[in-house]
């Protein structure tokens, strides 16, 4: 508990950092790591001064870290919108310090020093290469978006009526020199929603648009990111928090409902059963039946990736095995047999001479295959369920 905490954004109305907040984290935790950049560092040299700072460093109380890039949304013509990192031109950990000290000493010398000595102190940090790719997968997961687009609205406009049954869908249109273009498909009106916000806020005269949602949902994703790779709490502003809770709770929620699947699945398709791993671990199956069987359940695999989330497992895979196809209604192998003789018969009124019986006779010794082929029996779950997986578990 209190092990490692990270302060990514933490602004108060009139200031860009809380600096009480650090120094009390500082208390309660064995290390505060603060992620800043131009204006933040600039902060904690102004307030602490460089020998506290160093202090504070060296005794390993507080850790800096640079952001060398960060996340961005972009607007693009004809309403769409973009993603992206971005590392700004020519600033560096090192060009900051001299900066910084070059506004209180006007001396090159002594700035370089200051910036080499404390370069060495403060770590530069960096989102991963394709970071971005990670960010556009949410726009795949539309409940997700659902559950996240009212939170942004209610942060930043709290007095204004969502839909009750919002729709939102994200769709690549495009591209923008190089970065790919996306479009918002919504229902919520934001015609009407600037209005009523101009109306509440009657200094702004900007739009509002879906580039601060698309932020949002970048830097939420970001702040994941960090408090995983730092292995830390973090400290983010009130609306990329709720994204997170969000995220997380539909990972867990997610979960919870699988485990759910699963056990009922177990306990009505596979009763009398031992799991595969117990059967395994038991030794009532091999090392071979194990790879047999994993290589075999492929096809299960991928009609369990098909099935929604909103959907049962034990109720598609009643379904699944009740659906009536054309492979169900066929006779048996002997009336199969007469359809293929029938076949013949009506090739010889056609003038085949005797051939066409000759070729049906022929035909008979591979008339499964033939009407299987012509047909196209469809494979259900129930296939590698009863044939090759209850055979092997079974107590």
């Amino acid at each position: 508990m209190f092990d490692k905490i990270c302060i990514k954004d933490k602004e108060l109305q009139d200031s860009k950092f809380d600096l009480a907040f650090l120094i009390d984290s500082m208390l309660y935790y064995g290390k505060v790591i603060a992620l800043v950049h131009r204006e933040e560092l600039k902060i904690l040299f102004q307030e602490f001064g460089g020998d506290t700072l160093k202090e504070l460093i060296n005794t390993g109380r507080l850790e800096i870290m640079f952001r060398n890039n960060m996340v961005g949304s972009m607007i693009f013509p004809e309403g769409r919108y973009g993603i992206n990192t971005f590392t700004g031109k020519n600033i560096t950990v090192d060009s900051v310090l001299y900066q910084i000290n070059r506004e209180e000493i006007r001396n090159s010398i002594q700035n370089q020093k200051f910036a080499d000595e404390f370069s060495q102190l403060i770590k530069p940090y960096n989102y991963p290469e394709n970071f971005d790719k990670i960010i556009i997968e949410e726009f795949e997961n539309i409940e997700l978006l659902k559950q996240k687009i009212p939170a942004y609205f209610n942060e930043i406009a709290p007095f204004y009526t969502l839909p009750t049954n919002i729709e939102i869908e994200v769709l690549k249109d495009g591209n923008f020199g190089p970065f790919d273009a996306y479009k918002i498909n919504s229902n919520i009106d934001l015609t009407h929603f600037n209005e009523e916000f101009k109306k509440h806020n009657s200094a702004i005269t900007y739009d509002v648009d879906f580039s601060g949602f698309f932020l949002a949902i970048a830097e939420s994703k970001g702040d994941i990111y960090i408090a995983s790779d730092l292995e830390s709490e973090i400290v983010t502003s009130n609306l990329y928090s709720k994204f997170i809770q969000i995220e997380v709770e539909e990972i867990i929620n997610k979960r919870v409902k699988s485990t759910n699947e699963i056990d009922l699945f177990d306990n009505y398709v596979l009763e009398n059963c031992y799991s595969l791993g117990d059967a395994f671990v038991n030794g009532i199956i091999s090392r071979k039946d194990l790879i047999i069987i994993l290589e075999k359940s492929d096809k299960f695999r991928d009609w369990l990736e098909n099935i929604s989330e909103d959907k049962s497992l034990l109720g598609e895979y009643n379904k699944a095995i009740l659906k009536k196809d054309f492979s169900d209604k066929l006779p048996t192998k002997t009336a199969r047999f007469a359809i293929l003789q029938g076949l013949g018969l009506v090739i010889d009124s056609f003038g085949a001479g005797g051939l066409g019986t000759i070729a049906t006779t022929g035909l008979s010794a591979f008339d499964s295959f033939f009407l299987d082929k012509l047909i196209n029996r469809k494979w259900k779950p129930n296939q590698f369920i009863d044939k090759t997986l209850k055979p092997k578990i079974k107590i």
